[in-house]
């Protein structure tokens, strides 16, 4: 009987103690694997988890075969339409499988992105690697959609789209030999397209010396793909701020503000500005705690009385 090695998508941070991938099967002889993809609506994910492994520098390459001259067999698992985790058999072998859930892209568990994830691990175990539980990695046994349990996460509405680390890479080479290559693009990819800015931001002196009213038109909502909805952290805000020295970059620093009007109404802050030129800039910030991409800005002079 073949080992069988599976992945568990949970939501777990784990404190890593040392560097290390773990070698678990046979390597594959001939440098090069061959697999059949049955999983179709998984295309997609096969595609990114492929890819990556393929582009780390190793001696060894995937390549899309045939169903009867395949080495590795991609399929669903057997009655599950969806399920927390995938599983693969571990090294060189007959009858290689890797048993993935079907898409669902509606749910939190079963959607491209943490197919990709679950793939490229399954891959891992394909190649003769072993869970690793102690530094960065695909291998490691335990996965959110924001990355593995020992490595940095990425932003809550955010996947980690670099699906190899040092660590994986580390462990294909000592397989299959090869050198090292630089793994290409960001670490995190956005999951869907920021907040648009606030609009018609203007701002008006009070009757208190120095104290100005800011008003502003709330935005639409950001489209979020369905898989998020249920893990919104908090209601949609705003943060405004002004600064002599410059428009501010980031609104990191500033406490957001529940809105107080509906979509398309004009919302109104105060600020206090001092004498000289200020920048005025509204961020809106959406429920998972993005803020747009570039704030509503407007250059206010005020006179010393």
């Amino acid at each position: 009987m073949r080992l069988a090695a599976s992945l568990v998508l949970v939501a777990l941070a784990l404190a890593g103690t040392a560097d290390g991938y773990v070698g678990a099967g046979q390597a594959w002889p001939d440098g090069v694997i061959t697999y059949y993809n049955d999983a179709r609506d998984q295309a997609w994910a096969v595609k990114r988890a492929v890819d990556a492994w393929n582009a780390s520098g190793a001696r060894v390459r995937f390549v899309a075969a045939g169903p009867r001259s395949a080495q590795v067999r991609i399929e669903h698992f057997p009655g599950v339409s969806c399920t927390v985790n995938a599983e693969a058999t571990v090294g060189y072998g007959p009858n290689a499988r890797v048993w993935i859930f079907r898409r669902n892209d509606s749910s939190t568990y079963c959607n491209r992105y943490v197919a990709a994830q679950l793939l490229a691990h399954e891959l891992g175990h394909v190649l003769g690697l072993g869970h690793e539980s102690r530094t960065c990695a695909v291998m490691n046994p335990v996965n959110t959609l924001q990355g593995p349990a020992r490595c940095g996460k990425a932003r809550p509405w955010q996947w980690r789209c670099r699906l190899l680390t040092a660590d994986d890479v580390a462990g294909a080479l000592a397989l299959y030999g090869g050198a090292a290559r630089v793994q290409a693009g960001r670490s995190a990819c956005d999951l869907y397209r920021a907040i648009g800015a606030p609009a018609d931001l203007t701002v008006e002196q009070t009757s208190v010396p120095y104290e100005f009213r800011v008003g502003f038109r709330r935005p639409p909502s950001a489209s979020v793909p369905a898989f998020l909805s249920a893990e919104r952290t908090g209601p949609e805000s705003f943060a405004a701020a002004a600064s002599t020295d410059g428009c501010l970059a980031d609104p990191g620093s500033l406490h957001p503000v529940s809105w107080h009007v509906a979509v398309g109404g004009v919302e109104q802050a105060y600020l206090r500005l001092g004498p000289g030129v200020s920048c005025v800039s509204v961020w809106a910030v959406d429920s998972f705690g993005r803020p747009s991409s570039r704030p509503a800005t407007l250059a206010v002079k005020v006179v010393a009385p």
